[in-house]
């Protein structure tokens, strides 16, 4: 994967209309096929920014509050779900002050 492949993957997984988050608010679905690309978009970034002084605005829009993304109220998904979901975003979030801290 290249790196304008990885924004794009970033941009769709975790920003655009269709992204994880999203589907997750609107049909109260998983996309697990997308968030798993989105994981390895995440791993092609840091490894190529981890010697920069700076990541573009785009990609810290994506990363901002990706926890709450990911964090829903009580009933709104089975307790097991919920679970699953804040494991999701605390993940995301570790890989952002990665990205951002390397």
């Amino acid at each position: 994967m290249d790196i304008k492949e990885a924004f794009g993957i970033i941009y769709d997984g975790l920003i655009s209309e269709n992204s994880v988050p999203v589907k997750l608010r609107t049909n109260k679905e998983l996309d697990s096929i997308l968030l798993n690309q989105v994981r390895e978009a995440l791993d092609v970034l840091t490894q190529y920014y981890k010697d920069k002084e700076t990541v573009p605005k785009k990609l810290a829009l994506a990363m901002v509050d990706i926890y709450g993304a990911f964090s829903f109220q009580a009933g709104y998904f089975n307790d097991k779900f919920l679970e699953e979901l804040e494991g999701i975003g605390i993940e995301l979030q570790e890989k952002a002050m990665k990205l951002f801290s390397e």
